[in-house]
């Protein structure tokens, strides 16, 4: 996304926008919108807002349809078109999209409709919509406008092609009417018109407008059609601009078109109004933009040349008077005398009212109205005139001064005052003097309105506005006097002096504010220097120092406060601490005192007031010392005061990270304060985990009785503290209460060595108080039990314990600890009391269990009854014991314990029990695991189950189960004697289904020869399934199952054995024929079509009366291919196809029939089929017969659909081309003229070919391919004569013309031109370009480049081929229109090489395109410089160094002196030394006197004197010598004088270079060469100089004596405030007027600038001019204007 800002020097900035399909620029702010397509709807666009300055999204709106046309309505609005309707969306508040109508009529019926326009009244009332369609692909083209209005909800359909609305003066100039605006055509009729409505109320006393009028399109154009209508507010015009380029101009209150133009050759593409300027602006085709604007000087004029419009002297007038127009001045004029001579001053002065300009609103109109006679009782002329002009507008500025001049002098500022606020004055500097007097708020307001920017801010000054001057002088860049300003109010209104200052420094932080304070502190206005520069140095500049001190000790003395609030804010530290910090502490301000003081004594010493300083304070301040300092502090604010506690333990939890735990403890240690330990280390404990820290937190809680704060720390921080260090502390303390370290040890499952220090300290007591009220762990009673047991505790005492806890402990770590030390016995009695309580826990039960079967108590009935034990447990205890009990407990898991069993029944040989339990288990899995190759018992085992488990079972599920174990086992043999054991000597299970089936299924894996006879003897079995499995893949037993779908009588089946397995089609025939069943014959039917034996198919389908297969035999019948009975195939189709028609009714049997009768040729068949009732889609089948060329058949099919196009085609293929014509006229597509003209031309029927051709070559898309015949059979002259005839068609288009182009430059090339120049708008220029550069038409080439903007390429060919294409003027005009810059230096190549004579006009040309240097090395380096030289001066003002250089060398070359003195002294960018080097030893003076100027210039002044000494140039010598303004020099060029004898040039020196000369020096060449006479003006003048300087030295001094007497006087009246010396201030020191020696340079007066003489010579200076050389009189000094002047 690229935007180019044209307000801002054409500024592009882009943003990258992947998925934006389109954005739409905001008319008037940098807002674009987006358009995307909707990807997650997957239909819609998706719609966004932005503002691109803001970078702010405004909106998003996502729609389901599509957007089809879109535009800004106004600022606030964006009007988005989707297919059916129209929404409005506003940026300026956060609504949502609203709709405002629904498209109807031709905008929302044809598909074809296009939106080119939507429009809103500006009143938001009405809108318009409208768009354009073509019913005939182009040649017509439809418009339909949708007038919509809002409030009510209605709408009204128009045909037209575009509308607008806007405003104008229609009935008077005061009142602008809303109008609606478009061009009507209704379909059918031929002419257009323009109507114009207003659809605004009409004033009161006039009628709505209402008019229109015929639009007169260019015949030449006839279908043309305006796309877009604006109107022009400022004219009242009506601007209509057409598809084709034509421009309408109507005036709109007669409705008359007054202007008509074709803005471009081009079809329009877009037009848009132009704001700047009211005109219009179109885009093209192409792209170019074309802007059109009216001339107000011309528009009335032009009006009134249009005779057809009635009254139209009238109409301008009332236009010249409404827009304020020219060009009807004498009609004003002429009808303002008229009335001023009748008398009638009102009509006068309205005429005036309306005059444009001041053609009559002059000082002359407003003199002949004082001049006027007054009328009977009526007010004064001048009076009438005012009042007239102020009812129609506003007076001008003659005008108002007039008025107001008599009403001020008689004090009526009210009415001024209305005048003003209502606009009726200009606004003047004048009518602001005059209002000051009376009302300077009404003064102000004309000053700022009339943009008198000075004596706005000099009123504002005097009203005491000097905040509101500043800011408007700001805003307008109004410079001001604010020094003086500002002195004359700091006494007159301090506060307004102390805000213009702060605004001073505001603006221009570079202010010396400090020269400013000094202002008010020398009036002892301590409060404003004390806000203006606290204000104003919050910088905290270095330079601020000395006045931050001198604020700080001022308010000291008066306002401690206000240092106290000043020092507070922290924003100045330059000032003199040490000495604000003790002024500090003698004003009781401590904290100020510490935050200034450095030195850790003085911080001490205050520290001891912390009674007077706020804790925090304290607190922050010790946290920022160092931390050595602020430690030792605070030991001694604890030695000085205990009452100090908290606040050290503030600051130490404040600096923890800063000084470090162990730092602060070994300082309250230092002092003895486990107080403070206890205190600090509780305030921090909470957000540590160090073990130290709580150590010694412990230790110091126990120092300090605090015991309930160690039983909290160590139950709940029991991971922040080394628990043995801890337990070693407390128990070297010897608690008498033990209950910390049972805390301690409970929090650190130290069970056993808690119990044991209880115990062996004779605390039994406490070991039940820690089992019943302090344990927290789940596992303790346990462990206390078993140490008790280890430590040979009584069993009383511990059954006591165990009576106490009852179930309230861990029963399972109970027993667990019991039974590891073999002591289960002891807990009988309390393991029966829990299992009485109903407690299920297993190991309750497993204990029990154990015990049971240990002292054999019945444990076979307790394992069988039990419910709660763990049997896997039990199991594996009893396995040792009795492995019949192992098995009842294993029983007893219900099938967790399978694995356990199968092992233990497997280890003592029980095969018959384990047999048992598997078929009673009936698990799938455990079978698997038994009957597994690996298992080593697997025999014995399935011996049990055969022999006895099985046959003793009655249950079928478990004999299943087990038989399909023996299955998955594959156990085939086993299986089969047991299946035959069970279900055929077995009548319990004999008619069982499932085994019958098992059975079968069986035989058929393991022993094929038994199926057939198991199918023979069992009946109850699911055939169809066994059938299935027999004819599977891996068995194939196919007879088997043809047997089973026999027994079953399942025919259809048994024919599908037949068939596809067996396929044997004639036992299936033989079986069809015993069966007789329709749906056999079909399904043999079917197999015979699939073989492609469709006579065999169709006799069985006909025996079936089927049907169903139609679609079938009709495909395979039709693409059989041909061969030796396909008529008799195709004549058994059509009996069936018959059959088939009796009993259905389908479009594909009567196509199929239709088809068959062509192929047999039965065309009178085929005519009878036809003609009765058939549902046969006669075009596709006649499309059929076309491809397989059966042309009569299909001419017969296309004439029952009447379809001429393929009618005509088959008569072309039949060679009846006359018959063809006329039915391709009824066909009319270009695709049948197409066919038939090239028929027509291979069969050199011309005449015939030229009569389809003029209806081919209108659509472009055919024009290639007949082209192409034509030249493929060699007849072009033929295709040219088509296409020469074609130009002259009403719908000939581009591609006519240029493909009659490229025929000409094929096969006739001399005739190209003429036809590009005749036809160049027409044509495809980039086709025909292709096509001369094919066959090497160069000129027409370069002829088509030019008209086609291609430059470039023209430019090229004519290089390349400049035998053919060049010609010098061309070249020169396309030259400068190219735009790749390398062609410029490939033209001045070409010019050198063939047109070098004309090389200076090429590169005048482009002058202002080549890059200057590049173009000079170009020709240096082909050595042809000279050659240019016309062209070098003629740029030689850029003043470029290749340039001059390259001039120079050329006059240098030539011996052009004087050219090469003008060209060095009017351009100085060049190689200076090289250049003097060059001319230096020139033979010629004047190039020696270069040299020397361009040594001078260059500074190398000793080089310029001596080749000017050497040429004896002795003048310029001494203006070098004055110019270098060294005295060495000068006096080396006096000495040479001398030496020379050259006096007059001695004395011209002394009088040119005087400022540079010593007196000295100068004297003694006069006395040592007798010189008096020619030194003596040099002498006077200095003489004359030094009584100047010595009376100016003497008086500054009587100056000086008188200021410091003053000074001294005024220092002993000042008050104490300013004692401090100005400069410590920074008050600048008064320069005095520069001395001698100081204030000029030697040898100058003052006022004298270095170089210059006095302005007057003194006296005796007059003899100086006849001292001088022949010639030189009267010269000024300098010598001459020129350095170069002949001598």
């Amino acid at each position: 996304m690229t935007i180019i800002d044209v307000q801002k020097e054409m500024s592009v900035s882009r943003k990258p926008s992947n998925k934006a399909e389109g954005l739409l620029m905001h008319p008037l702010q940098n807002i674009v919108a987006l358009k995307a397509p909707n990807e997650a709807l997957g239909r819609g666009h998706l719609l966004q807002i932005y503002n691109m300055d803001q970078k702010k999204k405004l909106k998003h709106v996502e729609l389901t349809e599509n957007i089809v046309y879109w535009r800004w309505v106004n600022a606030a609005k964006l009007a988005i078109v989707t297919n059916s309707s129209v929404y409005h969306i506003n940026i300026e508040d956060d609504s949502k999209e609203v709709k405002i109508l629904d498209r109807s009529g031709g905008l929302v019926e044809n598909p074809t409709t296009q939106i080119i326009g939507y429009c809103l009244e500006p009143a938001e009332k009405w809108s318009a919509l409208f768009g354009i369609s073509t019913p005939d692909q182009g040649k017509t083209i439809n418009g339909h406008i949708q007038l919509y209005f809002i409030e009510g909800s209605k709408q009204q359909l128009l045909e037209g092609h575009a509308c607008t609305f806007g405003k104008a003066y229609i009935h008077n100039e005061s009142f602008q009417s809303t109008l609606f605006c478009f061009v009507e055509k209704k379909q059918g009729e031929a002419v257009a018109k323009v109507h114009i409505n207003e659809i605004s109320a009409a004033p009161e006393g006039y009628t709505k407008h209402k008019k229109n009028t015929e639009i007169q399109y260019d015949p030449s154009f006839p279908g043309d059609f305006p796309i877009s209508l604006i109107v022009s507010e400022k004219y009242g015009l009506l601007y209509i601009v057409t598809k084709f380029g034509f421009l309408f101009v109507y005036e709109m209150i007669s409705c008359e078109q007054i202007f008509r133009t074709r803005l471009s050759q081009e079809p329009i593409f877009v037009v848009s109004k132009n704001s700047a300027n009211d005109g219009i602006l179109a885009i093209t085709k192409s792209g170019s933009l074309i802007g059109g604007v009216v001339d107000e000087n011309m528009l009335l004029p032009a009006l009134l040349n249009a005779k057809h419009i009635p009254n139209v002297k009238q109409l301008a007038f009332q236009i010249a008077g409404r827009y304020k127009l020219p060009g009807v001045d004498n009609m004003f004029i002429e009808q303002f005398n008229a009335l001023l001579i009748s008398g009638d001053y009102a009509g006068a002065a309205q005429i005036a009212a309306q005059s444009p300009g001041a053609l009559i609103r002059n000082q002359e109109t407003i003199q002949k109205f004082k001049n006027l006679p007054p009328m009977p009782n009526q007010p004064q002329p001048l009076l009438i005139y005012f009042q007239k002009l102020l009812e129609r507008g506003r007076l001008n500025k003659l005008e108002t001064l007039e008025l107001c001049v008599p009403v001020l002098s008689q004090g009526k500022i009210d009415l001024v005052s209305n005048w003003v606020n209502n606009s009726k004055l200009e606004n003047c500097q004048e009518l602001g003097d005059m209002v000051a007097k009376f009302d300077k708020h009404l003064a102000l307001k004309i000053y700022t309105e009339g943009k008198f920017n000075n004596k706005a801010v000099q009123l504002m000054m005097e009203m005491g506005l000097s905040e509101q001057a500043m800011e408007f002088a700001g805003k307008t860049g109004t410079p001001i006097d604010m020094g003086a300003t500002l002195n004359s109010m700091i006494d007159t209104n301090p506060e307004g002096a102390i805000k213009l200052a702060k605004g001073l420094w505001e603006k221009n932080k570079d202010t010396n504010v400090h020269q400013i304070a000094d202002m008010f502190l020398r009036r002892n206005r301590i409060q404003e220097f004390t806000s203006l520069l606290f204000d104003c140095m919050r910088k905290n500049l270095p330079e601020d120092g000395p006045y931050q001190t001198k604020v700080l000790e001022l308010n000291m003395m008066t306002a401690p406060q206000v240092v106290d609030t000043i020092l507070n804010m922290k924003i100045w530290n330059q000032y003199n601490k040490p000495k604000i910090a003790a002024l500090c502490e003698q004003k009781g301000l401590y904290q100020r005192a510490l935050e200034n003081y450095t030195d850790p004594k003085d911080i001490k010493r205050v520290l001891m007031n912390t009674h007077s300083l706020p804790p925090e304070y304290v607190t922050e301040y010790l946290s920022n010392m160092a931390p050595e300092v602020s430690l030792a502090c605070m030991a001694d604010m604890l030695k000085f005061n205990r009452q100090n506690l908290q606040t050290v333990i503030a600051v130490c939890v404040q600096g923890i990270q800063k000084f470090g735990v162990a730092n602060i403890i070994k300082m309250f240690e230092s002092v003895g304060s486990f107080e403070g330990i206890y205190y600090f280390l509780g305030s921090i404990l909470a957000n540590t985990t160090d073990p130290d820290i709580h150590y010694k937190y412990i230790e110091a809680c126990a120092k300090t009785g605090q015991f309930r704060v160690v039983e909290e720390v160590i139950k709940n921080k029991r991971d922040c503290y080394d628990p043995i260090k801890v337990k070693d502390l407390l128990i070297e303390m010897k608690l008498a209460d033990p209950k910390p370290i049972i805390f301690l040890c409970d929090a650190h499952n130290q069970i056993d060595e808690l119990t044991r220090y209880l115990y062996k300290n004779n605390f039994t007591k406490y070991i039940e108080v820690y089992l019943f009220r302090v344990c927290q762990n789940p596992q303790a009673s346990a462990i206390v039990l078993g140490t008790l047991i280890e430590l040979e505790c009584d069993e009383p005492y511990i059954k006591q314990i165990l009576k106490t806890l009852r179930s309230q402990c861990p029963m399972e770590q109970i027993v667990e600890e019991f039974e590891k030390r073999n002591k289960l016995r002891v807990l009988e009695s309390w393991l029966d009391e829990r299992v009485a309580e109903g407690i299920q826990i297993p190991a309750i039960h497993n204990a029990l269990a154990k015990i049971k079967i240990d002292t054999n108590q019945n444990p076979q009935d307790y394992l069988a009854n039990n419910q709660f034990y763990d049997p896997k447990v039990v199991g594996k205890f009893c396995e040792d014991r009795d492995p019949h009990l192992a098995v009842i407990a294993y029983k007893r898991s219900y099938g967790m314990c399978d694995q356990e069993l199968i092992m233990c029944t497997n280890k003592n040989a029980l095969y018959r029990i384990q047999a048992q339990y598997l078929v009673n288990r009936q698990s799938k899995e455990l079978w698997k695991m038994v009957l597994s190759p690996d298992n080593p018992y697997r025999k014995q085992i399935v011996d049990q189950v055969v022999s006895s488990a099985l046959p003793e079972s009655k249950n079928p599920d478990e004999v299943i189960t087990a038989v399909q174990a023996f299955m998955e086992a594959e156990l085939t043999f086993e299986l089969m004697s047991l299946l035959e054991k069970i279900v055929l000597h077995n009548s319990d299970f004999a008619q069982y289904k499932k085994l019958q089936n098992l059975l079968i299924i069986t035989a058929i894996k393991s022993d094929k020869g038994r199926v057939m006879d198991y199918i023979n003897r069992l009946d109850n079995y699911d055939g169809p399934q066994i059938a299935k499995i027999a004819i599977g893949e891996p068995y194939q037993l196919y007879e088997e199952a043809l047997a089973i779908y026999r027994k079953k009588n399942l025919n259809l089946d048994a024919i599908e054995v037949l068939l596809d397995y067996i396929q044997n089609p004639q036992r299936a025939a033989d079986f069809a024929e015993k069966t007789n069943q329709p749906e056999v014959w079909s399904k043999l039917g079917n197999f015979y079509l699939d073989k492609f034996l469709v006579n065999e198919a169709i006799d069985c389908f006909m025996k079936a009366k089927d049907t169903t297969q139609f679609l079938r035999v009709i495909s395979i019948s039709e693409n059989e291919p041909e061969g030796e009975g396909k008529e008799t195939k195709t004549e058994s189709l059509v009996k069936y196809l018959l059959m088939v028609r009796e009993v259905q009714k389908d479009p594909n049997i009567d196509n199929a029939l239709t088809f068959a009768l062509a192929k047999l040729n039965k065309i009178s068949d085929l005519e009878s089929f036809l003609s009765n009732t058939n549902s046969t889609d006669c075009q596709k089948v006649g499309d059929r017969c076309f491809r397989l060329k059966l042309y009569e058949a299909a001419k017969v099919l296309y004439t029952v659909v009447k379809n001429n196009s393929k009618i005509a085609s088959c008569l072309v293929h039949l060679k009846q081309f006359n018959v063809a014509i006329e039915a391709a006229k009824k066909a009319n597509t270009p695709k049948t003229w197409k066919e038939l003209c090239m028929a027509c031309v291979a069969a050199q029927e011309y005449k015939l070919a030229n009569q389809a051709g003029m209806h081919i070559i209108i659509h472009p898309d055919e024009l290639e391919d007949l082209i192409r015949h034509y030249e493929s059979l060699g007849v072009t002259n033929e295709m040219i004569n088509l296409l020469e005839t074609g130009v002259g068609l009403e719908r000939a288009h581009v591609g006519i013309f240029t493909e009659l182009a490229i025929l000409y430059a094929k096969y006739q090339p001399e005739r190209l031109m003429d036809h590009c120049k005749t036809y160049m708008q027409k044509l495809n220029i980039t086709k025909v370009l292709r096509a001369c550069e094919r066959f090497m038409l160069w000129s027409e080439a370069v002829y088509l480049y030019s008209h086609y903007n291609e430059f470039d390429n023209a430019i090229n060919i004519m290089i390349e081929h400049s035998p053919y294409a060049f010609t010098n003027e061309l070249y020169l005009q396309l030259i400068q229109k190219v735009s790749n810059t390398d062609l410029y230096y490939k033209s001045i190549s070409f010019y050198l090489e063939e047109q070098p004579l004309q090389l200076n006009d090429l590169l005048k040309s482009l002058t202002n395109k080549i890059d200057l240097v590049k173009c000079v090395s170009v020709m240096r380096r082909l050595g042809v410089v000279s050659l240019i030289t016309p062209f070098l001066k003629s740029v030689q003002v850029t003043n470029t160094k290749e340039v001059n250089e390259a001039l120079n060398e050329i006059y240098l070359e030539n011996e052009d002196y004087e050219s090469l003195r003008q060209s060095i002294t009017q351009y100085d960018t060049f190689d200076t030394l090289s250049l003097a080097r060059a001319t230096e030893n020139h033979e010629f003076l004047e190039f020696r006197r270069i040299a020397a100027y361009l040594y001078r210039k260059t500074g190398r002044y000793e080089q310029s004197i001596n080749l000017s000494k050497n040429d004896e140039m002795f003048r310029d010598a001494v203006e070098t010598a004055q110019e270098s303004g060294k005295g060495e020099l000068i006096e080396e060029l006096l000495k040479y004088f001398v030496q020379k004898g050259q006096k007059e040039f001695f004395t011209v020196a002394l009088y040119t270079c005087y400022e540079y000369l010593r007196p000295d020096i100068v004297l003694e060449y006069a006395w040592r060469y007798n010189l008096y006479e020619f030194t003596m003006p040099f002498m006077i003048q200095l003489i004359r100089e030094l009584n100047f300087r010595v009376e100016t030295v003497h008086k500054m001094n009587e100056d000086r004596e008188k200021r410091e007497e003053k000074q001294a006087q005024q220092q002993m009246n000042r008050p104490l405030v300013d004692d401090m010396p100005m400069a410590a201030l920074g008050t600048p020191m008064l320069m005095a007027p520069p001395v001698m020696g100081m204030g000029t340079m030697p040898g100058t007066m003052p006022g004298t600038m270095p170089g210059m003489m006095p302005p007057m010579m003194p006296p005796g200076m007059g003899s100086m001019a006849g001292m001088l050389p022949p010639g030189m009189q009267g010269v000024p000094p300098g010598f001459s204007t020129s350095v170069f002047r002949p001598m």
